[in-house]
């Protein structure tokens, strides 16, 4: 199996950010945190805004999720909202639209293990079992 690619840079501009804030009231945008778009193929699978346990919390009815979940629905996958552990013990999974719904009804914390799983499945895949076996960190 071929190793992951390494992340090449380690920082985000966040000077873009603050720039467009000055643009104005009219054009709202945001800088989401961290969104990974899962794919398979070169077909997104699946949109997954991840926040860490100390980050301030997630509402589903601000604008700015209203635009992640749309940019979802219309594209036909899950949208999840994730909140992970600083040791990535557990991982919360929140369920942003009808597409998620298939995997998540609502609301469910997993294991690591058990959220490979759950990505893998967005893509059709089950998890190799020596990933699985690797990670290790069960709830």
């Amino acid at each position: 199996m071929s190793e992951v690619r390494k992340e090449r840079t380690g920082w985000r501009d966040k000077d873009l950010s603050a720039r467009h804030r000055r643009w104005g009231w009219d054009a709202p945008a945001i800088d989401l945190d961290l969104i990974f778009c899962e794919y398979d193929t070169g077909e997104p699978k699946a949109l997954v805004e991840y926040k860490n346990e100390h980050a301030a919390k997630q509402y589903a009815s601000h604008p700015s999720y209203q635009a992640l979940i749309s940019l979802g629905t219309n594209s036909k996958i899950p949208v999840f909202a994730v909140r992970y552990a600083d040791d990535f013990s557990w991982w919360t999974v929140t369920s942003l639209n009808d597409f998620a719904k298939e995997y998540i009804a609502d609301r469910e914390t997993l294991s690591e293990a058990d959220y490979v799983r759950l990505l893998y499945r967005t893509k059709g895949y089950e998890a190799p079992k020596e990933i699985i076996d690797g990670l290790n960190i069960e709830l």
